[in-house]
């Protein structure tokens, strides 16, 4: 089997982005695809285009540009490990952002000194706000978004659980079924009465 490359837009501090990941690196570890792991500021996006980075990007502005800093130096290999360290603490553990945070993740992650190395690199700030306006070029306007191949891309899928096993197979076959469609544009629920990390336990009716 030859896995399939998929582009995966993330925010460090979302964590519905969070839940998509640990569902692709599941099928990534399976063999089933191969992530391009790319960087996309929910806070750039809520503010005017001129705002400052470090104006616009308060809450995770250190994660960001650690996390282009390790894409720089070791590659995708290197990011999934920062961004798996930077999200067990705000994801799982349920840790408050912040720059503290960022660097005790990334001595979890082997990577001791690099938020301040980052924080102290003024062109890894315009590196990630040109990548998010190249994504926003691109129609990526929120997290996780995805690019299958060479197929459009497509925001999603959303989902408060990551699954594993045969379901992440399940969704997996699902979702790039309809990401090769170039004539599916949208199916959405709402409201989002479950919160990620957490398990459904009713059926909606």
């Amino acid at each position: 089997m030859t896995p399939t490359p998929v582009g995966l837009w993330i925010d460090p501090g979302c964590p519905w982005a969070w839940q998509t990941a640990v569902w692709l690196r599941r099928l990534a570890v399976a063999g089933r695809v191969e992530l391009d792991w790319r960087l996309f500021s929910l806070e750039l996006n809520a503010l005017p285009p001129q705002t400052p980075f470090w104006e616009a990007c308060q809450r995770d502005g250190e994660a960001l540009v650690a996390l282009a800093l390790a894409r720089r130096e070791g590659g995708n290999p290197a990011a999934e490990r920062l961004y798996d360290a930077i999200g067990r603490r705000l994801h799982v553990e349920k840790q408050e952002s912040s720059a503290e945070v960022v660097r005790a993740a990334a001595d979890d992650a082997g990577m001791p000194g690099i938020v301040d190395r980052a924080v102290a690199m003024s062109e890894l700030t315009e590196e990630v706000t040109q990548e998010f306006l190249d994504a926003r070029g691109r129609s990526v306007f929120g997290v996780p978004t995805l690019q299958i191949g060479t197929a459009k891309v497509l925001y999603g899928p959303i989902m408060a659980l990551a699954p594993e096993g045969e379901d992440a197979d399940r969704m997996w076959e699902h979702t790039r079924w309809l990401a090769e469609r170039g004539d599916f544009f949208e199916l959405k629920r709402w409201p989002r009465d479950i919160r990620p990390g957490e398990a459904a336990t009713r059926t909606q009716t």
